[in-house]
């Protein structure tokens, strides 16, 4: 069965990271595993994906299935967490305070549960947080 991965690049106020802001995750992203990341994964998925596609391919196929949060994405993201597709959870935490912005989880159905399955926080004190959900 295929894994859907969530990957996103949030501030410490909760706001989907604003790229027009420098940081040392843009100019190396290969230094904090944002390369290694996209690369493994079988399918990169946008905001035009077929729901009823996404199913019958977890269903059917092996592999990483990894959607970014982006602006474009974020309704879709919504929407994968209101069918309980989301698998994995990827999240940057850049130590910076936007203030405004998007916000990651607006659209989630209620409560779920997910545990810690990796962390590294790096010298300029990005941390990547890696969360499963728990069946």
């Amino acid at each position: 069965m295929a894994k859907l991965q969530l990957l996103a690049i949030i501030t410490l106020d909760g706001y989907l990271f604003d790229r027009a802001v420098s940081s040392p995750l843009w100019d190396t992203p290969d230094k904090y595993g944002l390369t290694r990341i996209r690369d493994r994964a079988t399918q990169t998925l946008g905001p035009d994906v077929s729901f009823i596609s996404l199913i019958q391919w977890k269903k059917e196929y092996e592999g990483i299935y990894l959607i970014e949060a982006v602006p474009d994405t974020i309704s879709v993201i919504g929407s994968m967490f209101r069918y309980w597709l989301v698998d994995e959870i990827i999240l940057f935490v850049i130590p910076y305070i936007q203030g405004d912005g998007i916000r990651l989880f607006t659209e989630i159905p209620g409560p779920s549960s997910w545990e810690m399955t990796g962390n590294k926080c790096f010298k300029s004190d990005i941390c990547r947080l890696t969360y499963r959900r728990i069946e």
